[in-house]
């Protein structure tokens, strides 16, 4: 197995909406406690309301869901007052399971969880135990045992996002560090979602004129003839500084290596052919022909341009893949990307106060973030565990629709008269 550095999954985005359609949201309307024209929350328990949330009617949810050990929220339905850790991590696996159920098959699921340091464990003789992970003072690593749990009941986990806190709360213990960030986990249902990482770029720090100009004063190289300075400073943004300008030949728009093998080898057993065969036609070692057609992230090659063409007529290929390998020709000058650079995995955002009794309440930004890149236009968001409703406020301003669960009725409440108390149906508010 490998690790791919890219946000985005493998081919284009599935850009379906399922079945995110006026009578689904007219179901989820009808069968929620508050709603209004863009909204629809339910009361009580988020695994029995979303069971009544149609098969396919969501496009992406975010949710921050109460900590393991950390705040009573006084209601028998909670979760994060389980006495074992095993219990709260099989309460949000269920509870995520009837989320992905109501995902469309091109959707995703963002879950931010913070950590605790454990307490109270049980002793030998008046000392820890010598193995395991229940030890007083002991990290939980709480998101990351739900998060393995989410893996294996069948999420993709896409990516870490380090929320980083400027303003954390000072901490005066001695023998540790303060904790400044938590984790957030991009999940999804499926190897192909919905990802839009160009509305979440930032501005580059390098300008493309200045890497260009810084080219051609190296022109000849400034590693020209010194092996070893080549090699230490080999790096894509100075490689035209280090080889010098010269043509070069590019694929861009190349599938991943996995993505074509599994089309090679499709071709290959429609033809009836072997690897071995392949191998000898193109008159290359047996070792370096099966890369093309390994399905594994660690084994699979791209085939160079004129063995592609040569599998082409080998294989008798089809014009499925042809747009995605044609070779373009350019200098070796790195560019910038036109709409801005990839922000990467960590993200700088400022804790933010309420006005009303809720102790946690995600930052505006960091919603906003997040759902700016998995929420379509019109599309449905969801939250199982919404409490004062950021992840709804921040849907409704992208343009999108929300549904929200909380235990306690007060929240949806408030929700619905900050949207628009006039519109709303089974409200209390006037």
């Amino acid at each position: 197995m490998s690790a791919s550095p890219d946000l985005i999954p493998p081919g284009k985005p599935v850009r379906d909406l399922n079945d995110t359609s006026t009578t689904a949201w007219s179901a989820i309307r009808t069968g929620s406690t508050v709603s209004g024209d863009a909204f629809a929350l339910f009361a009580g328990d988020a695994k029995k309301a979303l069971s009544s949330v149609p098969d396919g009617s969501i496009n992406t949810c975010l949710t921050s869901p109460p900590y393991w050990s950390a705040r009573d929220y006084e209601h028998r339905d909670q979760i994060g007052q389980e006495p074992e850790h095993e219990g709260f991590v099989d309460n949000l696996v269920n509870v995520f399971r009837e989320v992905r159920r109501c995902l469309t098959p091109s959707g995703t699921a963002w879950l931010n969880l913070g950590d605790c340091y454990l307490s109270g464990c049980s002793t030998v003789n008046g000392r820890p135990p010598e193995k395991g992970w229940r030890r007083n003072k002991q990290l939980a690593l709480s998101p990351f045992r739900v998060a393995l749990a989410l893996e294996d009941d069948g999420w993709w986990v896409r990516n870490i996002v380090v929320w980083h806190k400027p303003n954390a709360m000072p901490s005066s213990v001695r023998d540790r560090l303060t904790n400044t960030w938590e984790p957030m986990f991009l999940l999804t249902k499926s190897e192909r979602y919905d990802f839009d990482l160009d509305r979440i770029r930032v501005p580059h720090v390098t300008n493309d004129e200045v890497e260009r100009r810084r080219a051609e004063r190296g022109a000849e190289g400034k590693a020209a003839g010194q092996a070893e300075l080549r090699r230490w400073l080999n790096s894509p943004r100075h490689r035209s500084t280090i080889d010098g300008l010269k043509t070069v030949r590019r694929r861009p728009n190349h599938p991943p290596a996995v993505e074509l093998a599994t089309y090679l080898r499709a071709a290959l057993e429609r033809e009836g052919r072997s690897i071995k065969w392949v191998a000898e036609q193109l008159v290359q070692p047996f070792e370096r022909t099966r890369h093309y057609f390994r399905t594994d992230a660690i084994g699979s090659r791209l085939p160079p341009e004129e063995t592609w063409r040569a599998l082409k007529d080998l294989l008798d290929l089809d014009d499925t893949y042809d747009e995605a390998m044609e070779v373009q020709v350019g200098d070796n000058v790195f560019r910038n990307h036109p709409k801005g650079r990839n922000p990467g995995d960590m993200w700088p955002v400022a804790l933010s106060g309420s006005q009303h009794a809720h102790f946690a309440t995600m930052p505006a930004k960091l919603a906003r973030q997040a759902l700016t890149a998995t929420l379509p236009p019109g599309g449905v968001c969801l939250d199982p565990f919404m409490g004062l409703g950021t992840t709804g406020h921040e849907a409704l301003a992208l343009g999108g629709r929300f549904v929200g669960v909380d235990v306690h009725r007060q929240y949806l409440d408030l929700f619905a008269s900050a949207v628009d108390p006039g519109e709303v149906a089974g409200s209390d508010v006037a």
